[in-house]
């Protein structure tokens, strides 16, 4: 098993679009602009970070703490599959829209995340890229994120030596992605832009769920639920969010409830509560047996926590289930053991802004000017 990283080639927006993009993320829009794609506008006012390849450690500082990772290109033509482990199934029609995307443009939006087991070097390698220079100046520095370049060809070798060691990179964001360049792989080399992060840093959030327009009784629901959980309502009905894995919250026409494992589903424990909920409950009891593409399923991070109770408000026929977030060990394990967990069952950070880091394979001429790539 191998990871075989190389160098890319960086662009990040200069200040015209940068601000485009924040007001819009501020006021909740997707900037569409009918003549200009993304790609276009990175194009035309993306700033490249250097005309020289580089390797990268990433950063973001936030009340909890900082977070590194290292974004380099993963080298699929040198890079075993099965070194890269999946967790998520994927949707035909998705990848197949990509692959005409990868095929017709030069530039990749944004890169896929990977996680890593805990890796001493590593560690060492980036504390010393952060200790021995200053972070790019950005823009997005104002908001936390930073990027320290690495040039050197020496130390890019011992970046690239020690990711050889690595068993496997597990695959936590971009699934979609992924699959279209190994797709392409089969008729030309790909590299897909790739940030590299340990598994002791990245956090897990839980994804909680909404089913609308549930056509099921209480009776029958609870029936349902009994197979395999206690259920205990909540005092004062107050919303719920459970506290260790196993757990689950409910709420069905206003009420809240809590819902635990009950010993009849001994063999359940080792499950990922995700797992648990799709094959029960959401597929056996409420007819959701394709997650993926069924409208009726709405999924909410747990940072969105207040839409999930609007959405519950909203309407008298939804169903909700709040969720304890997946450890990062289970995620690996799970990744390990090859078993494909239902869409939307981490939401894992760092979560990198749209357009923060894009990287090109055409040559960039200018440093830090607006740029057109043809």
């Amino acid at each position: 098993m191998m990871i075989k990283i190389s160098p890319l080639k960086a662009l990040q927006p200069g200040k015209d679009i940068f601000d485009l993009m924040i007001s819009d993320q501020v006021y909740g829009k997707v900037h569409k602009n009918e003549q200009l794609s993304f790609e276009d506008l990175l194009n035309l006012f993306g700033c490249p970070l250097d005309d020289r390849p580089a390797i990268y450690v990433y950063e973001f500082r936030s009340e909890f703490g900082v977070m590194r990772g290292i974004w380099a290109a993963t080298d699929l033509s040198r890079t075993p599959v099965d070194s890269i482990k999946r967790h998520e199934e994927t949707v035909s029609s998705k990848v197949e829209s990509l692959k005409i995307d990868r095929k017709n443009k030069a530039t990749q939006k944004s890169p896929i995340l990977l996680v890593h087991k805990k890796d001493k070097i590593l560690d060492t390698l980036i504390d010393f890229v952060v200790r021995t220079r200053k972070p790019l100046a950005s823009e997005w520095s104002q908001m936390e994120h930073f990027l320290y370049q690495v040039l050197e060809e020496d130390v890019i070798e011992k970046f690239v030596a020690e990711f050889m060691k690595l068993d496997a990179a597990y695959l936590a964001d971009g699934h979609h992605r992924l699959e279209a360049a190994c797709s392409l792989q089969k008729n030309s080399p790909q590299q897909i832009s790739s940030l590299f992060v340990s598994a002791d840093v990245i956090s897990i959030g839980a994804f909680h769920r909404v089913v609308s327009g549930a056509d099921i009784s209480y009776s029958l629901l609870m029936e349902k639920l009994k197979q395999y959980y206690y259920i205990s309502k909540i005092p004062n009905n107050k919303a719920y969010k459970p506290d260790q894995k196993n757990r689950l919250g409910l709420c069905f026409k206003g009420e809240w409830y809590q819902l635990d494992l009950n010993k009849a589903s001994i063999a359940l424990p080792e499950v990922p509560d995700t797992v648990i909920l799709q094959d029960k409950i959401l597929s056996a009891a409420l007819g959701i047996n394709n997650p993926k593409e069924d409208e009726r399923l709405t999924c909410f991070p747990d940072c969105k926590w207040s839409q999930f109770l609007a959405a519950l408000d909203h309407d008298e026929t939804s169903i909700g289930f709040s969720l304890f977030p997946m450890t990062a060990d289970a995620f690996i394990t799970a990744a390990e053991k090859g078993e494909f967990l239902p869409p939307k069952s981490t939401w894992i950070e760092p979560k990198i802004p749209q357009g923060f880091m894009a990287t090109s394979t055409v040559a960039i001429t200018a440093k830090g000017e607006p740029v057109r790539v043809n």
